[in-house]
């Protein structure tokens, strides 16, 4: 029984191996139809965890995939990249990475800016916020997840 049990463990990693991957680029973020706007920004990862900030680039080309990177010099925090149908998000420092098909899931709150930032509906949980003087609120509700920030025009 129990190897039977292992079998089918071993089966089911290999094939259904789940949203990490080794996946190392959607796309390139090179040429004349990028736009790149700079900023800064304040990231907490949760609720219970402080908040640090860092400078934000987010790139956009104009079939709508987006680049986003969040860097505490001299260290890569995150990069993202997003399409109309898939997600890659990469932590540099952990030597993690993420990414699958669809919008992606709602724990990656940073998947959400430029869907937020274009004025598109977001999923229940995301919350955004645009202020008077041009900065933004990302926020998940349930896990506390938080970016804010500013971006160049």
């Amino acid at each position: 029984m129990r190897w039977n049990l292992f079998l089918f463990s071993t089966f089911c990693f290999l094939l259904f191996p789940g949203c990490r991957t080794g996946t190392q680029s959607l796309f390139t973020a090179a040429g004349p139809n990028w736009r790149a706007q700079q900023g800064q920004a304040l990231w907490q990862p949760r609720k219970d965890l402080p908040q640090f900030g860092g400078d934000l680039v987010l790139a956009r080309d104009d079939v709508g995939d987006c680049l986003i990177q969040f860097d505490k010099t001299p260290m890569a925090i995150l990069s993202a990249q997003t399409t109309s149908n898939r997600w890659l998000i990469k932590f540099p420092q952990q030597n993690r990475s993420f990414s699958g098909h669809g919008a992606g899931p709602t724990r990656f709150t940073w998947l959400y800016l430029p869907r937020a930032l274009a004025g598109e509906p977001l999923p229940g949980k995301i919350r955004f916020a645009l202020k008077p003087d041009g900065s933004w609120s990302l926020e998940n509700s349930s896990t506390g997840e938080k970016v804010e920030g500013f971006l160049s025009p």
